[in-house]
């Protein structure tokens, strides 16, 4: 497995891993009908606006090459006083799960944060997702709830912490 960063060439392999993993980690949480219409085109499209300028995205490789995970990251994006860095995004493609990859990459934002000199981080995740535990085992704290209203669902989420990127383990 080869951890890099990602560029916008990756855009159509992110989108990939993006949609087969919500379909998989969010099945009974969110909408299946939202969930079904799911597009690889549309994820695509969205990967291609990300912001690299001043975001960043790394991604996993499989030994043939192969995107089977990221981590997308930048700038904490609501002002919030305490945490300057924020996780966007990461995903496993299920196969691939309970191996570690996450564990790299998680580490891997922390470092590229730590070396620009953002000590604090921040994430929003769906607060009924059983993946909470992974940032728990990693020393986020709940920080606070709110309902997140976008594209036809409405889910609460919750933020987790780390004022200490160092901290993460």
């Amino acid at each position: 497995m080869k951890i890099r960063e990602a560029n916008i060439n990756d855009a159509p392999s992110i989108a990939r891993v993006t949609v087969d993993t919500w379909k998989t980690a969010y099945r009974g949480i969110i909408d299946d009908n939202y969930l079904d219409n799911l597009s690889y085109e549309d994820r695509e499209k969205g990967w291609r606006e990300f912001p690299f300028h001043d975001s960043f995205v790394y991604v996993a490789e499989d030994e043939n090459q192969n995107i089977i995970g990221f981590a997308a990251a930048g700038p904490e994006r609501e002002a919030n006083p305490t945490y300057a860095g924020e996780l966007y995004a990461i995903y496993i493609c299920r196969e691939h799960q309970k191996k570690g990859i996450g564990s790299i990459l998680f580490r891997s934002v922390a470092e590229k944060f730590e070396r620009s000199g953002v000590d604090s981080l921040l994430l929003w995740v769906l607060t009924d997702s059983p993946y909470r535990r992974f940032y728990e085992r990693h020393g986020g704290h709940p920080l606070e709830t709110r309902l997140l209203e976008m594209e036809g669902f409405a889910n609460q989420i919750t933020a987790y912490g780390w004022p200490d990127i160092r901290a993460i383990r």
